[in-house]
């Protein structure tokens, strides 16, 4: 404890002499470990979804994969006669439940009128999921079809501090219904979210279109999950359930079921060619790993500056050994120094965090807190600190502990060539990774803006989606002409998907000519409108019309996108038919792709059907130069007048478009965070390595100045050698980039091609960069008077 206690004391006395030096330590290594604790922390909580549910590891979604359009394709839609089936038939299966897409539904209660996001479920729902009840039976909650389940946030908010259990609601302003339970706020960290459950039982007997659907194997539009029993298997029982919608229909091809781990669907959520190719795992994998290269090059900035101060410690070492000191205890001397740096740093770290952590809320940062009271954390944490002191401190501890006495006692010690080399090894590879990491951050914002600039075949621009309950669905032709008679609405339409999305996806077409298979094999994305619909949506036609109320036929008319008239084949296809399961459609109109799913993918084929009944979405066009609050303003009553158990909700559809790119932009955002880090933290180090260069040739420049040597020639001197190094980490970092943005831009059916220019844009902006920080230090011992340098001499 003694010895301790003296190495600290000499380490915070060396601390304390070389104060510049100490303080780009403390911050460059402060600033590694806080981005490497917040990268921690982040990859924490998204590898916590869903592990808090009990029985996480016998829980499963079901999944399907299937074959449309040439294409293998997994996805989670399943047909309603499934879930009777698996909990009838499948004794492996303990337990089972349905669920919808979770959308909102108005809520009444009293004077209370709230949109909510509701689920329907069955319920073994709340005895697979651990959504703890706060009041109600959880054996009856969900047993009831006019039931309801309310989160305790909701509960709140519609009955104060008055217990709900036991009182009515009114849904969507046509169904009364009683609470049954309240269970705690569903977590941040859960790939379920909701406000409220109900029975699905209930959509079974009040919806016409799922109740006819509890026989038809081949309509696909829910989610299912199971939970199976103890000693079970998930892959045993993908086995027993893969063909058994090919079984129940034999007119299905191609479709096959499987258990995906429900834990693993927030991270393992895509699929290529019916294999599971990740998710957001690759992008934790991604930015742990660049956690760890920042961090990395902090390390790399002490071990260069402790290196290069070797000649100045060698008379140290010399005397310490003189005496009696043992090779073992210098190494602790040495790495009690660098320990008690760290430390410092860890310290400077979570400050830096509390005052980070709220300037990353945008990027997805939003749900990351520093719990002090977290023992697991703390411990991570100081690990953390731990491990960063010892890889800091561990090469210069070992390498100047290696000195002989007697040579560093004369003072003719100079370092070998094998310890600059190190240190300029380390210095390269500190640049390398920097200069990778500005290339693969341009690049990102390239192909972001690569996809935000493609033509999306409609204007998103003054346009205003409206979801309609079937209030404002009844009095859609009233509502339509007040909003027309406001004068700021240019165009109202209806249809069944807004124009970011596609709801429905529909088999059983075919052609003259078409393959004999065809029907079961390709699928179009089916929007179902009215007449005006292209002028609300400003949708570009190539060929033929619109539907209009001119023409009476229209109601067995057919549009195409680009796509779909690609998979007919027809060379001149106005006027030609489509059958839809046997109904003829005539195509009237050809129009230019339309992109309502992910940007960086290929079109989908796609048509537009003339069924005004089948449209809930209301989509209102602006006039250019209407005021926007001002057309709010006179939106608002008319729709509220018709739709009287809502309130107002509504979105732009440019808005909603821009969501599309929120993982992107998260990439792009964090992967710029980290290139400015990497190249501040190098430069913070090239910065002490400078000065110190400088320091050790300070006689060396005043006899150059004496001889008539200029300050440029003395700036050559100094950085010729830190510009041959970063040229050299240019050429290193160039393919490394090239190979990880060529892998990542693969995943992209839509994508840039890279581009020369980056990598030299990127070189010479690390190369400015690295160029001013040592000039700085060049010229400032450039202009010192050579007679102050030469006057020990």
């Amino acid at each position: 404890m003694h010895m301790l206690r003296n190495h600290l004391k000499i380490a915070w006395r060396n601390l304390r002499q070389n104060k510049g030096l100490s303080a780009i330590n403390i911050l460059g290594l402060g600033i590694g470990m806080a981005f490497a604790i917040i990268i921690g922390l982040w990859i924490r909580y998204e590898t916590s979804f869903d592990t808090f549910h009990a029985n996480a590891d016998r829980i499963g979604l079901i999944r399907k994969h299937s074959f449309s359009n040439n294409e293998k394709k997994t996805q989670v839609g399943i047909p309603l006669p499934l879930y009777d089936e698996l909990k009838n038939n499948y004794p492996a299966i303990k337990r089972a439940s349905r669920m919808d897409w979770g959308n909102n539904h108005s809520l009444v209660a009293g004077d209370k009128k709230l949109s909510k996001t509701g689920l329907y479920v069955d319920p073994d729902f709340l005895h697979m999921f651990t959504f703890p009840v706060i009041e109600g039976n959880i054996e009856t909650a969900l047993q009831d079809p006019n039931s309801v389940v309310l989160t305790e946030s909701l509960a709140t908010a519609l009955f104060g501090a008055e217990s709900p259990v036991g009182k009515t609601l009114k849904v969507d302003n046509q169904y009364n219904v009683m609470v049954t339970a309240v269970i705690k706020d569903v977590p941040d960290n859960s790939s379920i979210t909701f406000q409220f459950l109900a029975p699905f039982e209930f959509k079974v007997q009040n919806i016409e279109f799922v109740r006819n659907a509890k026989t038809q194997w081949a309509n696909n539009f829910l989610a299912n999950v199971v939970e199976i029993r103890e000693g079970a298997s998930m892959e045993a029982v993908s086995k027993m359930i893969d063909p058994l919608i090919m079984q129940k229909d034999k007119s299905v091809k191609n479709q096959h079921l499987f258990l995906q781990p429900f834990k693993d669907v927030h991270l393992y959520d895509e699929y290529k060619n019916w294999k599971n190719v990740g998710g957001r795992i690759k992008y934790i994998r991604l930015f742990g790993i660049i956690g760890i290269f920042v961090l990395l090059i902090a390390c790399i900035n002490f071990m260069n500056l402790a290196t290069a101060r070797s000649e100045k410690r060698a008379k140290e070492v010399g005397i310490r050994k003189t005496v009696g000191s043992r090779r073992g205890e210098l190494v602790l001397q040495f790495l009690a120094e660098s320990m008690l740096t760290a430390f410092i740093a860890f310290i400077f770290s979570l400050l830096l965090i509390q005052l980070i952590l709220p300037l990353l809320k945008d990027i997805g940062f939003e749900h990351i807190r520093f719990d002090f009271g977290d023992v697991y954390l703390l411990g991570g944490v100081l690990a953390v600190c731990l491990l960063t002191g010892l890889v800091a401190g561990s090469y210069p501890a070992f390498y100047l502990s290696s000195f002989l006495p007697l040579r560093a006692l004369k003072g003719n010690l100079k370092q070998g060539r094998g310890a600059i080399t190190f240190r300029k090894v380390l210095v390269v590879s500190q640049f390398a990774v920097s200069i990778a990491l500005v290339v693969c951050t341009i690049i990102v914002f390239q192909q972001i803006q690569h996809a935000k600039n493609r033509s999306v075949g409609y204007d998103p621009s003054n346009l205003i989606t409206i979801n309609m309950s079937s209030d404002l669905q009844k009095n859609y032709t009233a509502a339509r002409q007040e909003l027309l008679n406001t004068g700021a609405i240019a165009s109202v339409a209806r249809a069944s998907s807004p124009m970011t999305q596609s709801y429905n996806n529909w088999g059983g077409f075919t052609w003259e000519g078409a393959a004999p298979d065809v029907k079961d094999n390709v699928v179009f994305d089916v929007v179902m409108t009215d007449v005006d619909y292209e002028q609300a949506t400003g949708l570009k036609f190539l060929q033929g019309r619109p539907f209009s109320s001119a023409y009476a036929t229209d109601s067995s008319a057919i549009i195409l996108n680009q796509a779909a008239l690609k998979v007919t084949g027809f060379k001149d296809p106005i006027g030609k038919i489509i059958r839809l399961d046997g109904r003829p459609l005539t195509i009237v109109g050809i129009t230019e792709n339309v992109l309502n799913r992910d940007p960086f993918r290929s079109f989908t084929p796609g048509v537009i059907l003339f069924q005004p009944g089948s449209a809930f979405i209301m989509l209102v066009r602006l006039k250019p130069q209407a005021d926007l609050r001002k057309a709010l303003a006179a939106i608002q009553p008319v729709i509220e007048r018709h739709n009287p158990a809502y309130p107002f909700e509504y979105s732009f559809v440019d808005q909603e478009f821009a969501k599309k790119f929120t993982t992107e932009n998260q990439v792009g955002k964090l992967a710029a965070v980290f290139a400015v880090l990497a190249i501040f933290i190098s430069c913070l180090g090239l910065f002490g390595l400078a000065a110190f260069m400088a320091e050790r040739r300070t006689k060396e420049i005043g006899i150059r100045k004496v001889l008539g040597a200029s300050v440029a020639n003395l700036w050559l001197l100094l950085s010729k050698e830190f510009v041959l190094l970063v040229l050299l980490a240019c050429t290193i970092a160039s393919p490394l980039a090239l190979w990880l943005m060529h892998s990542w831009l693969a995943q992209y059916d839509y994508r840039i091609d890279i581009s020369w220019w980056v990598f030299v844009a990127a070189g010479i902006l690390s190369l400015l960069i690295a160029l001013s920080t040592v000039s700085f230090q060049a010229i400032r011992a450039a202009l010192v008077n050579p007679v102050k340098s030469l006057r020990a001499e």
